[in-house]
């Protein structure tokens, strides 16, 4: 039934915007900006968005709602390595004793507000600057204790190292973005992002692979430990004027293995805007 809903879903974003994109950018234009979205260590200056919606967590088979903007900056300079800075600023949705492992490694307080601002990280890639084959940036990471109540809680006041590996063959981009956190309350999370696409020749700009984090909580109880998402996304970039660009995307991912109270799937989606 989730096949069919992501296949449902995906035909009618490809069909979408076939006008606007031949309309918009040559081919090769609108290739090339759909493998910078897809580059974490990519030269860009971005707004993203990863945005997910569970069902079936919690006691009572709740929907939470977790949705995440991400500010990307590639700062220019003279030296050796590439600098890239990106934030995640998460607004989340959720009913008491769910579990959102991208927002915290906990189930959700009784107290606050369903929705609300969770906890902002902070995270600074160094990579070494290199024209082809598979490159790699690694750094450090930060929380804050932004949230608004209880209920939003993540990480809270802590800290990290994250790293990055990517390359592309053919029409394949692949790698990973992966980070151990640790933070307020015995936070103690580690994450990893597998990047895997395909990106078709025959629709310029339109991809289809894996976009999803594989979280482990090192402090919840063993059965409770791993988080587990199958699945796939679909989507689209499209090359505006100026060089701008927009990357659309949709996806469904079954999570296999998770915690009592984490949601049983997910429906993701992505609207992200790339600046010249």
């Amino acid at each position: 039934m989730k096949i069919k809903q992501l296949t449902v879903f995906g035909s009618f974003f490809l069909c979408l915007f076939p006008a606007v994109a031949m309309a918009a950018a040559e081919p090769d234009a609108a290739a090339e900006m759909a493998r910078k979205a897809q580059d974490p260590l990519g030269d860009v200056k971005a707004i993203m968005t990863d945005n997910t919606i569970g069902f079936g967590g919690g006691p009572e088979d709740d929907t939470a709602y977790g949705f995440q903007i991400q500010p990307v900056y590639a700062i220019e300079n003279d030296s050796s390595f590439n600098m890239l800075a990106r934030a995640i600023i998460p607004v989340v949705g959720v009913d008491p004793g769910v579990t959102l492992p991208r927002a915290g490694a906990e189930p959700r307080s009784e107290d606050g507000d369903k929705w609300g601002l969770s906890d902002i990280m902070l995270q600074y890639f160094f990579s070494p600057k290199a024209s082809k084959g598979f490159k790699w940036g690694i750094g450090p990471q930060a929380s804050l204790r932004t949230r608004t109540s209880d209920r939003q809680a993540g990480a809270g006041w802590g800290g990290g190292v994250a790293g990055v590996v990517f390359g592309g063959v053919g029409n394949w981009a692949l790698g990973a973005v992966a980070f151990q956190h640790w933070g307020e309350d015995n936070f103690n999370l580690l994450s990893v992002q597998p990047i895997v696409y395909y990106n078709f020749e025959s629709i310029t700009g339109a991809y289809i692979g894996y976009n999803n984090a594989i979280s482990y909580n090192w402090t919840a109880d063993s059965s409770d430990r791993l988080t587990l998402p199958l699945g796939l996304t679909i989507g689209r970039t499209l090359l505006l004027g100026n060089g701008d660009g927009l990357d659309l995307s949709i996806g469904a991912y079954d999570l296999v293995e998770r915690p009592d109270a984490g949601p049983e799937w997910q429906f993701k989606f992505g609207i992200s805007y790339f600046f010249n």
